[in-house]
């Protein structure tokens, strides 16, 4: 009897904390085309083009969003593969100050995250991170730092995350950023003889300013320093690589320019752009934001890449749309 009003007190204790909140259903289609064409020794040609849908149930209580759903990736021209199935899974915090995601969660927020790090190439292939990720955020400035599981240890199968993060201080126009990231690229649980623990990582310090409200409708400059590191474990001495990276961004309507130059050792991140292998590197993006409304968007890229004495050329198509299928439902009283 006891434990039937314990039970009974609980359950109206948590249905009167539930009701009042809501639940909905979102998804969205991501496509695009990534055409690269090629001819420096550090990349390859390639056309990556396909499209990705998600569908996912968010239940609202308080300051805690519970989701859960599915995103299915395809690649025209391939088959569907296991891999290319992504649990949506993760319970996300939300405060003024603070944000805290835990689980299987979309990496949109991989979106600025510099390319001499992480290729742009995972938001196709890996749209979610899996982990956990805590961001801290102040009028002055924030700093989040995210861990990201690629790969569980099997028999066959090396142990591999990464940890990374993004900081930034800003006064008036001026800003501040760092972005940091280390690779633990382990062993399989059964070790083949030439095997050996990788260690991996960089990091991107920058200053710049931010000139929007001031000039067209958006204008960015920056410049700063960038490093990598390299070590197999037994095998080669930690190495480090040192360049500088500058940056210059313009729009105007729906017009925008992206100009980018590297200038030092060649970089070496297992998942960075490998462009930045080379001494120089510089590389400017002309973008058409042909559509922007609601939830819906889409660009058009056409980018040349001055890699050493290689002209290179590549062209991209990316279009997103996010649904909010119904209306919040409100739980009954």
């Amino acid at each position: 009897m006891r434990q039937f009003i314990s039970t009974g007190i609980f359950l109206i204790i948590t249905w009167n904390t539930v009701r009042g909140q809501h639940f909905t259903l979102q998804s969205g289609i991501k496509g695009f085309f990534d055409n690269r064409e090629y001819q420096n020794p550090y990349d390859r040609s390639q056309t990556m083009f396909g499209s990705g849908v998600y569908s996912t149930a968010n239940l609202t209580i308080n300051e805690f969003r519970f989701v859960a759903g599915l995103n299915i990736i395809y690649e025209f021209g391939h088959q569907l593969e296991a891999g290319l199935f992504k649990p949506v899974i993760y319970v996300n915090y939300e405060r003024n100050y603070l944000s805290f995601y835990f689980g299987a969660f979309p990496n949109e927020f991989m979106a600025t995250f510099p390319t001499v790090l992480r290729s742009d190439t995972f938001q196709y292939y890996h749209p979610t991170c899996e982990g956990a990720l805590l961001e801290f955020r102040q009028n002055w400035g924030s700093q989040s730092v995210w861990i990201d599981w690629l790969s569980r240890q099997t028999n066959s199968d090396r142990e591999i995350f990464q940890i990374g993060g993004t900081g930034m201080l800003e006064k008036g126009v001026f800003f501040y950023r760092h972005d940091f990231i280390m690779t633990h690229n382990a062993y399989a649980a059964i070790r083949p003889d030439n095997s050996y623990i990788r260690d991996n990582g960089g990091i991107v310090a920058s200053i710049g300013a931010d000139l929007s409200n001031y000039l067209f409708d958006s204008i960015t400059i920056s410049t700063g320093y960038t490093m990598s590191y390299d070590r197999m474990r037994g095998i080669t001495d930690l190495t480090f690589r040192h360049g500088s990276v500058s940056q210059l961004y313009i729009e105007v309507f729906s017009f925008a320019i992206r100009e980018s130059l590297y200038l030092g050792d060649g970089q070496f991140q297992l998942w960075g752009d490998r462009l930045f292998r080379a001494g120089y590197y510089n590389r400017m993006d002309l973008i058409w934001h042909f559509f922007r409304r609601c939830n819906i968007k889409g660009s058009v890229e056409f980018s040349l890449h001055l890699v050493e004495n290689e002209l290179d050329l590549s062209q991209s198509v990316k279009i997103t749309a996010d649904l909010i299928s119904t209306k919040p439902v409100k739980l009954p009283d």
